[in-house]
């Protein structure tokens, strides 16, 4: 265990480190952030000046290419037969000063159809259109054709000039003669002028550098050396390392953080020039503008490594001046024993924890007092539990006796329980008994009259045999196929059979050998055919008789399918009874159940008396099954539905519906009737209440439903209005647990 002068030197310690560590942390984000301001700033106005600088400049090559067009030589010069023209002293010594004078590499002078018809370098495109293969793809030849539209002097980007073998620029001015362009002056920018602008690097530092680029045929063109690779300029390049240089190209200005065509981080600030169309980007490694805060960061972490030490210094100073009595006090409070409490104890101290040794005496002085008071009281208390002891001996023995009596009353409620259930259920069967006879009495006289048809049918089947044995094969081919086609089922209902007949019976007038409404009749029965299909057989002199043993034949067809409806009503009738009839094993376990089909087996009980006067809706969708008790369950719905039926007398409307939503499944059933007041609903849970006269109800009914349902972990709720009617829903978890 730590001790009182650990912690406190802890505490001590550590809010010392924490004002420290907080103060350095601070003091180094603070200068951080100055240093990259101060930077980012510096470059920003770097960046600016270059860029008022280099527009400044082409601002002022525009100006001179106007001026130089407006020479009023340049007329006379074109109109010279001569394809190359030379002019004369006065005007070349005046151009060469000029050119040399403004920093200009070339002046050329072209004529109306583009044609270079003097040059003061006598350059290799003397002679050349530049409208016409190789130069017709050049910027001069598209800044000379910008330049006549639009009457004005025009800026070409930096671009490779085949007869300077060199990336070149030009500005152009169109040269007016009476108001028509005779020509045009075109100057070569001498690029060295704009590479010193760009290579300034003052307030860049050591790593520092300017960046100036143009698009040419989709590529990225450095257009001015640079700093750290002066051999890049005239070259495309990978665009992935001057991605600002692109955004600047788009018309963007900006600054942030990017990693540069050396892989180094850096800080750019990034303008367009619209003159040049160049982007330029000005940048400065990141590893320069640390430099300054990482020689902060050292001096700062070195005074927090004397801070810590003194602080150290401190904590063991002071413990050594305070803590060092309580360590004394403590240790020899751990050398006393409990049989013998010392009369008092000395330690050297002063101020308070003099005051705390002298506390401790008298400490001691009372608990000898207390010692000895304890002993004699627990001499009494054991001789007391002792014989409470007994006591409870006595008492637990009674206690067994009367758990074991508790449990036989338990198992004999339990049967009593299965009991009552299974007398409701013989009650609600006993009501049920006349309405399923009567139920499976029906579909037996169905089968009974259908077997008479078949009888009969079966006996003329000998005589219908020769008779078909005497027709030509193309009618017995006809008869097969009505045959077939009175098995199949029509799709239509009895207006369109009504109407159908009577239109047969239109077109079978024309036959003299047969019945035409007979006739009708039968094809009526049949799907929807055309007549004159059936041609040959109607003509037929035996047509008659041939319609006489098809309509017998399908006699047999709707007989068979008579019995087969009957016999699986019945059987239906018959499981339904069965299910309901079987009595739950005490003891047995849930089992999946599916509730739609639960609830449809009950009903099929009550068909016989929901039929005759109670309109029913039932809403069951197939759910998946739920863990359950199915023949407590069909006990649930059959006491439900008998108290509704009854609520009703037997008439009005019965809705049924099955929803599964939050883990449970929701079976609700309401009817009409005529509903219950709120006193009547506050006790429908109790054994033995009811509202049915005396002889027609036990009053177990619904306490025999809440106890089924709460066995499923479920709840029971009920609304009711009287005079309107009231609507019962059970509540069940789709995930059952038996109840314990």
């Amino acid at each position: 265990m730590r001790s009182i002068s650990t912690e406190l030197g802890s505490i001590f310690l550590v809010m010392a480190l924490l004002l420290v560590l907080s103060a350095y942390l601070v003091a180094n984000l603070i200068f951080s952030r100055a240093i990259h301001a101060e930077k980012s700033q510096a470059l920003v106005s770097v960046t600016d000046a270059t860029h008022h600088r280099i527009e400044s400049y082409v601002l002022n090559l525009i100006a001179d290419t106007a001026g130089l067009a407006r020479l009023p030589q340049w007329p006379d010069l074109l109109r010279q037969p001569d394809r190359i023209v030379d002019a004369d002293d006065g005007l070349a010594d005046f151009l060469s000063t000029y050119l040399l004078d403004k920093g200009y590499y070339d002046l050329l002078l072209l004529d109306q159809t583009g044609t270079v018809r003097f040059s003061l370098r006598a350059s290799s495109d003397l002679g050349q259109n530049i409208f016409q293969w190789p130069l017709s793809e050049t910027e001069l030849a598209r800044t000379i054709d910008a330049a006549n539209t639009l009457l004005q002097t025009e800026v070409s980007n930096f671009s490779w000039y085949p007869p300077s073998e060199d990336y070149a620029a030009f500005l152009a001015a169109p040269i007016f003669d009476g108001g028509v362009i005779i020509g045009n002056v075109v100057l070569q920018i001498d690029r060295s002028e704009l590479n010193r602008t760009v290579n300034r690097f003052a307030g860049l530092g050591r790593t520092g550098e300017i960046v100036a680029g143009t698009l040419e045929a989709g590529q990225l063109l450095i257009s001015a050396p640079t700093r750290h690779r002066p051999e890049l300029i005239g070259t495309t390049v990978d665009r992935s390392g001057f991605e600002p240089l692109l955004t600047a190209l788009s018309g963007s200005q900006g600054s942030g953080d990017f990693i540069d065509h050396r892989g180094e981080a850096v800080l750019a600030v990034w303008r367009y020039l619209p003159s040049l169309n160049w982007g330029l980007l000005a940048k400065i490694d990141y590893a320069e503008l640390d430099e300054p805060i990482e020689r902060f960061r050292a001096i700062t972490l070195f005074v927090l490594l004397a801070s810590i030490v003194l602080a150290l210094a401190g904590v063991y100073g002071a413990n050594r001046i305070l803590l060092y009595p309580v360590r004394q006090l403590s240790q020899t409070v751990r050398t006393i024993k409990e049989d013998a409490l010392p009369a008092a104890i000395e330690v050297s101290a002063r101020h308070e924890i003099a005051e705390l040794v002298e506390a401790f005496n008298h400490l001691i002085q009372a608990l000898r007092g207390h010692q000895q008071e304890l002993e004699q009281r627990v001499a009494e208390r054991t001789a007391e539990l002792a014989e409470a002891n007994q006591g409870l001996e006595s008492g637990n023995q009674r206690l067994q006796e009367s758990y074991a009596e508790l449990e036989q009353a338990m198992e004999a409620l339990k049967a009593t329980q299965a009991q009552l259930i299974q007398s409701e259920k013989l009650a609600a069967l006993g009501q049920l008994v006349a309405g399923v006879a009567h139920e499976v009495n029906t579909p037996l006289g169905s089968i009974t009259s259908s077997i008479e048809t078949l009888a009969e049918s079966y006996q003329r089947q000998p005589a219908w045999l020769e008779f078909s044995a005497t027709l030509e094969p193309e009618i017995r081919a006809s008869m097969i196929e009505l045959s077939r086609l009175a098995e199949e089922p029509t799709g239509l209902s009895l207006r369109e059979k009504r109407a159908l007949k009577m239109t047969y019976q239109r077109e079978l007038e024309r036959f003299d050998g047969i019945d035409s409404r007979q006739a009708a009749e039968f094809f009526s029965q049949l799907p929807k055919q055309n007549i004159a299909d059936f041609e040959s057989l109607l003509a037929h002199p035996k047509a008659g008789e041939i319609l006489e043993q098809l309509r017998a034949g399908l006699h047999i067809h709707r007989a068979t399918h008579n019995i087969r409806v009957a016999s699986q009503k019945a059987r239906k009738v018959v499981y339904a009874l069965k299910s309901f009839a079987r009595q739950d094993q005490p003891g047995g376990e849930m089992e999946p159940t599916r509730l739609d089909e639960s609830i449809e087996t009950v009903l099929t009980l009550y068909h016989n008396q929901i039929k005759q006067s109670i309109e029913l809706h039932a809403d069951l969708p197939e759910y998946p099954p739920i863990d359950a008790y199915p023949d407590e369950l069909g006990q649930v719905w059959i006491n439900l539905i008998q108290n509704a039926l009854h609520a009703m007398d037997h008439s009005g409307r019965l809705e049924i519906s099955l929803r599964q939503d939050d883990g449970e499944a929701v079976v609700t059933v309401s009817d009409t009737g005529c509903g219950m007041t709120p006193e009547v609903m506050e006790r429908i849970y109790q054994p033995f209440f009811t509202t049915k006269a005396r002889g027609e109800g036990s009053g177990l009914g619904l306490e025999i439903v809440q106890r089924i349902v709460k066995r499923h972990n479920g709840r029971i709720s009920v609304e009711s209005v009287p005079g309107a009617g009231s609507v019962f829903r059970v509540h069940l978890p789709i995930k059952g647990k038996k109840d314990g």
